[in-house]
């Protein structure tokens, strides 16, 4: 019955199409997608590649601290003022991309990491274990959409489509048919859904996921303080969720002010002088006195993770597989090495095997440790700083306390935020 369904699938596909075939047609042409398509490429300029948005083809624009942006429905929002954190294993697969000697121009190095406790003494100052080493680096997202754009433009078999969404597919024994909201009709050996945390390929693909409402939302922004950043990184649990700090160019700071979510807008709507002092008294006066705020943003967090990011002819990526929650910067890392070893696998793939069976499982084989370890990290660190109880509130200070005066208790800490991890440390692999 199985294999009359199929055959019926691939008759459809057959009959509709255009004769347009692509290798790969990646859904989400953000920071996700158009990383995935540069390494698939560089792999392999021969890859017949598809990259599709639903979302306009974004002009940039300079943007100062305080520039006004357009709403969200308005924009393509992965390469908006927002920033990333780039740990150190990140960092190392942008290089081999031939990415980062052109994005390092914009981006801060990360050299130390405050962790403090409100309402505690505990405090841990992290560092990497040599000199001269950094943990990572902190850019905005519009300079990596300018540098990838220009990087991408190099390869004449990748094909890029904006306002264009996908209807729904139709998975085949060899190929997947994709129809657009143009009406046209292409084929592929591989979707992969690189189209956010409510993807419609993982729905259509019927994916099983897991959702988790933190009940909080974080108020994104760029500040600056009285004080020079030096470098350093804040991280400050507080009773309404963790706040961050992240240093910028221009002595700038990215913030992450996470707080109760039916809340969330009447804060970031006080008046500038209004919001700076309350982020004052949650934050306190470690990196000086908060002076300036630029346009603030609010964004929903949740925990959405799929069990196995991967179907019949189907793979998802990035926020699609996995969205997490901001408080250690975990998410878009773990996303980067997932592209780095799919672009990896696709290419020791015979073309003809892209997509297959074999190809996904080998996949998800090499990266289902580093997604389990990565998310109850991240999960796990929310939940217990988020908690009040006595009972757990003292034994995680003393714990901050006790890495301080011990570092090796901070070790898998250090390794984790730098993510320099062996990504092909598999038998799957040769």
């Amino acid at each position: 019955m199985v294999k009359n369904n199929i055959t019926q699938i691939d008759t459809l596909s057959d009959d509709r199409c255009d004769n347009v075939s692509y290798d790969i047609v990646i859904v989400g042409a953000g920071l996700s997608g158009s990383l995935l398509a540069l390494s698939l490429l560089k792999q392999n300029a021969q890859l017949k590649v598809l990259l599709l948005d639903e979302n306009a083809q974004r002009v940039e624009k300079n943007q100062s601290l305080a520039n006004k942006t357009v709403s969200d429905k308005q924009r393509n929002p992965s390469f908006d003022a927002r920033c990333i954190a780039l740990n150190a294993g990140s960092v190392d697969i942008l290089d081999s991309l031939a990415l980062w000697s052109e994005i390092e121009i914009n981006a801060q190095a990360i050299d130390k990491i405050q962790v403090s406790d409100k309402g505690y003494f505990g405090a841990l100052g992290l560092m990497p274990n040599n000199k001269g080493e950094t943990f990572g680096y902190v850019v905005e997202l519009r300079h990596v959409g300018k540098v990838l754009a220009r990087a991408l433009g190099a390869f004449p078999s990748l094909t890029t489509r904006y306002n264009v969404k996908l209807k729904h597919f139709q998975q085949g024994i060899d190929a997947i048919s994709c129809e657009l909201s143009d009406g046209q009709c292409i084929e592929a050996k591989l979707c992969v859904g690189a189209d956010g945390s409510e993807s419609q390929v993982r729905e259509l693909a019927k994916i099983d996921t897991e959702r988790y409402n933190y009940d909080r939302s974080a108020i994104i922004c760029n500040v600056r303080c009285s004080k020079p950043h030096q470098n350093i990184a804040y991280e400050r649990f507080c009773k309404s969720g963790p706040i961050a700090l992240l240093p910028l160019t221009a002595d700038r700071y990215s913030l992450v002010y996470c707080v109760e979510h039916q809340q969330a807008a009447q804060i970031a709507e006080l008046p500038d002088h209004l919001f700076l002092a309350q982020l004052q008294q949650q934050f306190g006066f470690r990196a000086g006195i908060f002076e300036e705020t630029g346009k603030r943003d609010i964004y929903p967090l949740s925990l959405v993770k799929t069990t196995k990011p991967i179907a019949h002819r189907v793979l998802c990526v990035g926020n699609a597989a996995h969205s997490l929650h901001p408080v250690a910067g975990q998410g878009f890392n773990l996303g980067l090495r997932d592209l780095f070893v799919l672009a990896k696998v696709v290419t020791q793939s015979e073309v003809e095997h892209i997509g297959s069976f074999s190809m996904l499982n080998t996949y998800w084989q090499c990266r289902a440790k580093d997604h389990h370890r990565t998310i109850l990290m991240t999960d796990s660190l929310v939940r217990i700083f988020s908690n009040q109880y006595p009972l757990l509130s003292i034994p995680r200070n003393i714990g901050l306390q006790a890495m301080s005066c011990f570092p090796f208790l901070s070790q898998p800490i250090i390794e984790q935020a730098k993510g320099q991890f062996d990504l092909f440390n598999s038998e799957n692999l040769s």
